[in-house]
């Protein structure tokens, strides 16, 4: 029965940002951090029940909201 993911899984980009570090971010930007390797961001990303998927870009790991800077 757990082959199928939560439909509430948060996702996770992973990848590296312009300095060559390994990220790990939610795509809500709630949560992330800096690693050593990609393994050990894929782990914080389980570790969180979460889905990965691999950035396209580089990431950097606090985005802007683009609610109001005011909540």
């Amino acid at each position: 029965m757990d082959s199928f993911p939560r439909i509430d899984a948060p996702l996770f980009e992973i990848g590296r940002d312009p300095g060559g570090h390994w990220l790990a971010r939610s795509a809500d930007g709630r949560e992330g951090g800096v690693f050593v390797s990609r393994d050990e961001a894929e782990k914080f990303a389980r570790s969180r029940g979460g889905l990965i998927a691999s950035a396209r870009e580089p990431l950097n790991l606090w985005r802007k909201s683009s609610r109001s800077s005011s909540l």
